[in-house]
């Protein structure tokens, strides 16, 4: 099995991914911010003592360090079970299991107008749901042409002013023809879970130095064996 997506850090620990199976290995990187740090982890670090809660890669450029996490100080899995008495990042789910929280859909924004080929930018036809979506949204643009659907065209919005309106306000991270829009998804793939939900399994980070940064996004990869 395997999961990925994108998350924000509370700054304190522990903060619980819930994933729906216990992963055997995780990758995290920092995406917010302009220093190297990546974090790993696999089920047989936990036998160790000095790394059983991953190792991370942490520098400038391309200089890195390492530095080894202890079981209680970095990445574990969990085990899922416990209700949510407060909705926090403490605890997330991936969005599409909230009710209210599916992304911008075709229907509400239905065209996207490239507005400067040379560097990807362009506009919305309606205004964007903020709070939801915005940058690190999946975009799908395009008609269905026959069975392939070469008709689509994928891209992320990697920058956005205001309610994306605007002319050149949406930047995206390749130039795609103007069309109308399939899909706007969120700008984060895992938000707090709702209060009484049952946490699924997944796994727990403890970290707030690397992994667990206060409002500091990070991209995650997890697999299991099973």
């Amino acid at each position: 099995m395997k999961a990925s997506g994108l998350f924000v850090g509370l700054g304190t620990g522990p903060v619980r991914i819930g994933l729906g199976f216990q992963p055997d290995r995780i990758r995290i990187v920092q995406i917010g911010t302009a220093n190297l740090v990546t974090l790993d982890w696999t089920r047989d670090m936990a036998r160790s003592a000095t790394g059983a809660g991953g190792i991370v890669r942490v520098g400038v450029g391309n200089t890195p360090g390492l530095v080894l996490l202890t079981n209680k100080a970095g990445v574990r899995q969990y085990n899922g079970g416990c209700s949510v008495d407060v909705s926090s990042l403490a605890h997330q789910i991936v969005y599409n299991t909230v009710p209210g929280w599916q992304g911008t859909l075709q229907g509400i924004i239905t065209e996207f107008v490239l507005d400067t080929p040379d560097n990807g930018t362009g506009h919305f036809d309606q205004a964007v749901n903020a709070a939801q979506c915005g940058v690190g949204s999946l975009i799908a643009v395009g008609r269905v042409q026959g069975p392939l659907d070469v008709g689509k065209y994928n891209a992320a919005i990697i920058a956005m002013a205001g309610n994306g309106t605007a002319a050149n306000s949406v930047t995206l991270d390749r130039t795609i023809p103007s069309g109308p829009v399939r899909y706007i998804g969120p700008s984060l793939d895992y938000i707090p879970a709702p209060v009484g939900v049952c946490m699924p399994p997944g796994f727990e980070i403890l970290d707030t130095t690397y992994a667990n940064v206060a409002q500091t996004v990070c991209a995650f990869q997890a697999e299991s064996d099973d």
